[in-house]
């Protein structure tokens, strides 16, 4: 999986926005290249199998229908710094996404590289009958998993600093005030 800066940016910036709380989101690609080319933050307070996460999968279903995108993976940044573990919550939406697309995956957000160029992505893939963390993932070592833009780590930490995270709505911002852009958050990348 080829990742967009835009994809790699966004749900980055989403848990830098709630440093305090579990986020989570899906991540798009593109038809006809494959590519991740874009991400959807959902939740910031809610982070539990709810009808508002069908409803909120349903919109981004719709939206990527008139996009020619498809939702390919899931992310989560856990509300503890070091907690690296996909949660159950997102083995269980991960394993939706991966009932209608065969390669779809999830990514743990490594919350202590969000301000460092450190690769902050925690890939997990469906093997042998259990997520599991994908080895040799952004290291080169394997083509699975990369970024388009190698630059992508430092310009999100600097885009960190410079509080663009605070222009990012998700779901639940959406859901207080629906004049928030979640599905596209067109000011950002």
């Amino acid at each position: 999986m080829k990742f967009t800066h835009k994809s790699y940016l966004k749900p980055l910036l989403h848990a830098a926005k709630y440093p305090t709380t579990a986020v989570n989101g899906v991540f798009l690609a593109d038809n006809t290249s494959g590519a991740v080319v874009d991400a959807v933050p959902f939740f910031h307070f809610w982070n539990t199998l709810t009808p508002m996460l069908e409803v909120a999968m349903t919109q981004v279903d719709l939206h990527c229908k008139a996009n020619g995108l498809r939702i390919i993976g899931y992310y989560e940044a856990n509300e503890r710094l070091d907690d690296e573990a996909l949660s159950l919550v997102g083995q269980k939406i991960a394993s939706q996404i991966l009932q209608v697309t065969p390669d779809a995956f999830a990514v743990v957000i490594k919350n202590a590289n969000i301000s460092s160029e450190n690769i902050a992505f925690l890939p997990y893939q469906f093997k042998e009958g259990m997520w599991r963390v994908s080895k040799g993932a952004f290291s080169g070592q394997s083509d699975l998993f990369t970024l388009e833009n190698a630059s992508s780590p430092s310009l999100t930490v600097k885009a960190v600093r410079d509080g663009l995270g605070s222009k990012l709505a998700d779901f639940d911002d959406h859901l207080e005030n629906v004049k928030e852009d979640w599905l596209t958050n067109k000011d950002i990348a």
